[in-house]
């Protein structure tokens, strides 16, 4: 599937954030994705604004393990942010959506990814602002628990056995 994905860096902020996560996805006419990175002490946040955009997606990241893989081997890892060339996906909307030439012309299919989430977006332009650091009484972001081995060896210890003990439970309850 990524094997004609031809990446190219996407400098910004978040390019080199060694965790990114997702605070919001709003589109009300207007795509606006607010990101976070909740592991540096002052957990600054970014706004991407996409005024204009025919489409885009919001996959959770462990279905793009294969992703992953191809940009290990291609030797194309470049961050957190980056521009498919020769895109598919442009190519596939461009052969079969009429309006697509109409309303977008030069577009660029952006990938933004993150602990959770791999957002992939089709647009002409976007704005990134800097929306400063994230007040210390504001719970941190994302979705998951992400521990990061060997620092955190304890507590992924404790959330394996608290999920398998979680299978075992549900498994005696089915069987009942």
């Amino acid at each position: 599937m990524y094997e004609d994905w031809q990446i190219k860096r996407w400098d910004t902020p978040a390019s080199d954030i060694n965790s990114l996560v997702m605070v919001s996805l709003v589109d009300d006419g207007v795509l606006r994705i607010i990101f976070e990175a909740p592991r540096l002490s002052n957990r600054p946040r970014w706004q991407f604004t996409f005024n204009a955009y025919p489409a885009y997606r919001n996959i959770l990241e462990e279905y793009r393990l294969n992703l992953w893989k191809h940009l290990d081997q291609s030797n194309q890892r470049c961050g957190n942010t980056f521009i498919v060339g020769n895109s598919p996906w442009i190519a596939y909307f461009q052969s079969r959506e009429p309006l697509i030439d109409i309303h977008s012309t030069n577009l660029i299919h952006y990938v933004i990814a993150t602990e959770d989430d791999v957002i992939e977006i089709l647009a002409s332009f976007v704005e990134v602002i800097d929306l400063g650091n994230t007040a210390s009484d504001v719970p941190r972001a994302g979705k998951s628990r992400v521990f990061y081995n060997p620092t955190d060896r304890e507590q992924i210890k404790a959330a394996f056995e608290e999920t398998a003990a979680k299978i075992v439970e549900n498994q005696e309850i089915s069987q009942d």
